[in-house]
């Protein structure tokens, strides 16, 4: 599996982890602790043709800036493995960017997810990948996140595409977005 994400700097994240613990506080312990860097998915697919996919992302990082944007509330993707996350707000800049990955880069993969595409994308950071028997842990956390106050500001400077195979991952590609559009 890849994904084409943007890791929070460490700043943002360390917000998040605190967050987060926060809101597992009385809950207890830890049901999921993250074995993934907090961060936000452009696109994911089974595999991507590398090389191609490379050339693109290094052009798409060349036209597009950093984007600004917030942390502004928290939901829960129901299923049979439930994931809590906290909702990014998305800007116009934050949708072009989605939108032309997904048109370069999407013909260039096998087993698209078409829930980052344009028309489906909700843009977030996880906090919590669940399981079903995790019910009660996750209505806790979730109680505790009602309160809290979420207008956290995150820079979102990067694409990268990473790997994720069983519990190894890593990165594959990373490319600074250095444009001005955005």
């Amino acid at each position: 599996m890849y994904a084409i994400i943007t890791e929070l700097a460490s700043e943002s994240a360390g917000e998040i982890e605190q967050i987060r613990a926060a809101a597992l506080t009385g809950c207890g312990p830890d049901p999921a602790p993250l074995q993934l860097p907090l961060h936000l998915s452009w696109q994911g697919a089974e595999s991507y043709y590398l090389d191609e996919v490379e050339v693109r992302m290094r052009t798409i990082a060349k036209t597009f800036g950093a984007i600004t944007t917030r942390i502004d509330g928290v939901g829960i993707f129901t299923g049979a493995e439930p994931v809590v996350y906290l909702s990014v707000t998305r800007t116009p800049e934050l949708s072009a960017l989605n939108a032309t990955l997904w048109e370069a880069l999407s013909p260039l993969s096998r087993s698209v997810n078409h829930y980052f595409s344009p028309d489906e994308w909700v843009p977030h950071i996880s906090i919590l990948y669940g399981k079903p028997e995790m019910k009660e842990a996750i209505a806790c956390m979730v109680s505790n996140l009602i309160a809290a106050p979420l207008r956290i500001e995150i820079k979102l400077d990067h694409i990268y595409l990473g790997y994720f195979r069983n519990d190894d991952h890593g990165v594959q590609f990373r490319f600074p977005l250095l444009g001005s559009q955005g």
